[in-house]
């Protein structure tokens, strides 16, 4: 009779160590249960105008030498989907090598995009705005 209840003991410990568990664990994960929709902002509504001008900037300055849109220009540095990893500040510091992208960039590519910080500040607004359109999936307009 002894041996019995020594084995009623034990299952019902070890299905109690298992219903603990798997409580602690649905309460740790609850997360997980709930479903949230996550989707990404969209876009900026940017002026047409604006786009057209900074593309006409980026082919006056001969970026394509460099960089490449849609299948366009050099192939070793492509702009498709820059807007998507970047927002304006950044895309002008790397337009202009300056901040944090020029520790990032080598030496002759600051030496080159020093130029660019000549370039007037309606030049350089509307080559951001154009460099925001470059979306994945999208071609430059």
């Amino acid at each position: 009779m002894r041996e019995r209840w020594v084995w009623i003991v034990a299952v019902a410990s070890g299905v109690l160590v298992v219903l603990l568990a798997w409580t602690f664990a649905k309460l740790q994960n609850q997360a997980d249960d709930v479903k949230v929709e996550m989707t990404a902002p969209s876009p900026p509504r940017l002026d047409d105008a604006l786009v057209q001008a900074g593309h006409r900037v980026y082919q006056a300055q001969g970026c394509a030498m460099c960089h490449a849109v849609a299948g366009e220009g050099n192939p070793r540095l492509p702009l498709d989907g820059v807007a998507d990893r970047l927002d304006a500040p950044a895309l002008r510091d790397w337009a202009l090598a300056t901040g944090p992208a020029a520790n990032a960039l080598s030496a002759r590519a600051v030496r080159m995009k020093a130029s660019y910080r000549e370039l007037p500040e309606a030049d350089l607004q509307a080559l951001v705005v154009w460099l925001q359109t470059l979306r994945t999936g999208e071609a430059a307009r």
